[in-house]
């Protein structure tokens, strides 16, 4: 049988949603019968758990009748690889369509690299891929939550965040809300940096609310992996968030608007202390989103994609 190889020549402490999407992928696909792999050259990451096979040999040579799995970051090899006549099937998937813009390949020569399918992640990808790199039938494979690992624990008054992005604008919200909200300073603030994914669940798990601070997203896996925890979610939704963030799961707002997510936070913490309805709906609410991202969604997907190009 073919080969299906994603190809994640990246650092193994990197830590990005892509790269756990990635390996995800080859484990379902080895569930559903086919042979899947990953290859990085430095070894699989460190930071999550995962039994993908991996491909650490510093160089890849492509098989005949594989199926080559490529990232919308074509720099270096991978650029090379892209380009070059292999006799493999290439597919792209996409998991952060803005990208596409900063590759050593320009965006408008993507049609040209003899792509046999398109994937991304979301619908607002998609219509990007499509509007913008005018590609035609592109796929959306779901990412799923895996809720053996990002579920609710005992909670304790606590937000919790991910500043890696956006490390000014998160100081700025924590600093604007401690000027405004002096009286809630009981509340504490976790900030999750270099954590491995279990560290990081158990802390959404504990906390009751989660700041969101992603930024250029063609979906966003934090904030709902902060749902499926059973914590409260204010803040970006980093466009791609679009894709499930409502007025009923969260406070969602523009990157710009810092004071304004610092008046949700105390809006959130008044409401749990008094035991709001609208508060308790709105946890409910986030916890039914993210069980629609589930295995049995991305299985299915991922059968329509790659079967046909396996045979």
């Amino acid at each position: 049988m073919a080969r299906i190889v994603f190809l994640c020549p990246f650092a193994k402490h990197e830590i990005t949603g892509g790269i756990k999407t990635i390996y995800r992928q080859a484990v379902l696909l080895e569930e559903l019968g086919f042979e899947a792999c990953v290859y990085q050259p430095g070894g699989p990451p460190s930071w999550f758990e995962s039994r993908a096979q991996v491909l650490p040999a510093r160089q890849f040579t492509a098989r005949p009748g594989d199926v080559l799995v490529f990232p919308e970051t074509l720099n270096g090899p991978l650029a090379e690889l892209a380009q070059a006549g292999l006799p493999a099937k290439k597919v792209l998937f996409c998991q952060a369509h803005y990208y596409t813009m900063f590759s050593a390949i320009p965006p408008e020569r993507f049609r040209q690299l003899g792509f046999d399918r398109v994937v991304c992640q979301s619908t607002v990808a998609k219509g990007f891929l499509e509007r913008v790199l005018h590609f035609s039938n592109v796929a959306v494979v779901p990412c799923y939550i895996d809720q053996e690992v990002f579920f609710p624990r005992a909670k304790r008054p606590q937000i919790a965040f991910i500043p890696r992005k956006l490390p000014r604008e998160a100081a700025s919200i924590q600093k604007i809300f401690a000027l405004k909200y002096g009286h809630l300073d009981s509340v504490q603030w976790q900030a999750i940096d270099n954590r491995s994914e279990r560290e990081t669940a158990e802390i959404f798990g504990s906390s009751t609310i989660a700041l969101s601070l992603p930024f250029l997203e063609s979906f966003g896996l934090v904030p709902l992996e902060a749902m499926a925890s059973g914590a409260l979610v204010t803040g970006f939704h980093g466009y791609g968030g679009q894709e499930y963030a409502t007025a009923e799961n969260g406070f969602w707002f523009p990157p710009d608007h810092l004071e304004e997510v610092a008046d949700a936070l105390a809006r959130l913490i008044n409401g749990l202390e008094r035991n709001d309805p609208a508060v308790i709906r709105m946890r409910e609410v986030g916890l039914a989103t993210a069980a629609r991202y589930n295995k049995e969604s991305t299985l299915q997907a991922l059968r329509e994609v790659y079967g046909p190009l396996v045979g």
